[in-house]
């Protein structure tokens, strides 16, 4: 029980917690080489100097997305841990419901058994009166238990239903993290290679500028 409760609350705390990945924070323009290459035209010195430190830039910029791929190993172990216990906590609350569902069902094949008993008692006229009375109240002390305890079986029930609900919501929480955890590793692929074929462009045009010196 103690489990359960644990694991749910766990579970339910991911439903109101806004949890999102951290941005990659790296934005990479497109090369425009023509108007830089037009811009220091009489300068060819000047222009092979800004062609590397462009590159320098793509570098550190490949340098922040190892760090957020870093990151992204965390995010999707995070995601995957969250994921997993949802799904442990939706486990428990099914097991829990169904060993609920049976304490039900035996309250409920107790009670119409006390019901038989107090109906047959009452057919026993052979039995003297004080012996009628004695059983006839402790059946019926004994439906009053089992009417307790079903109510107190139909409040766990609705507790463990409200529970779900939570969990439901958890659950949805959690696959909206997830999504964002694989669009960024996407972006992240999609911009390493970006940066890649940026820097083989500009060692390409840094050697034909060198050429020309």
């Amino acid at each position: 029980m103690r489990k359960i409760f644990i694991i749910a609350f766990a579970a339910m705390s991911m439903a109101v917690m806004a949890q999102h990945v951290t941005p990659i924070g790296v934005e990479i323009n497109d090369l425009k080489l023509d108007s830089l290459r037009d811009a220091y035209l009489s300068q060819p010195a000047m222009y092979v100097a800004s062609l590397k430190t462009m590159e320098q830039g793509l570098e550190q910029n490949l340098a922040q997305l190892k760090k957020s791929r870093t990151e992204l190993k965390t995010e999707q172990a995070h995601a995957k841990e969250m994921s997993a216990t949802i799904q442990e906590a939706f486990k428990l609350a099914g097991s829990l419901r169904k060993t609920y569902e049976q304490e039900e069902h035996d309250l409920i094949e107790m009670q119409k058994t006390i019901e038989k008993q107090l109906l047959t008692m009452g057919k026993k006229v052979e039995l003297n009166q004080e012996t009628r009375d004695s059983y006839t109240e402790l059946l019926t002390s004994q439906q009053k238990e089992l009417n307790y305890s079903l109510r107190e079986v139909a409040d766990r029930k609705r507790a463990i239903t409200d529970m779900e609900e939570k969990l439901r919501s958890g659950q949805n929480s959690v696959q909206t993290y997830s999504q964002e955890v694989i669009q960024k590793a996407a972006d992240i692929t999609a911009l390493e290679t970006k940066i890649k074929t940026q820097i083989a462009t500009l060692k390409k045009e840094q050697k034909a500028a060198k050429s020309i010196q």
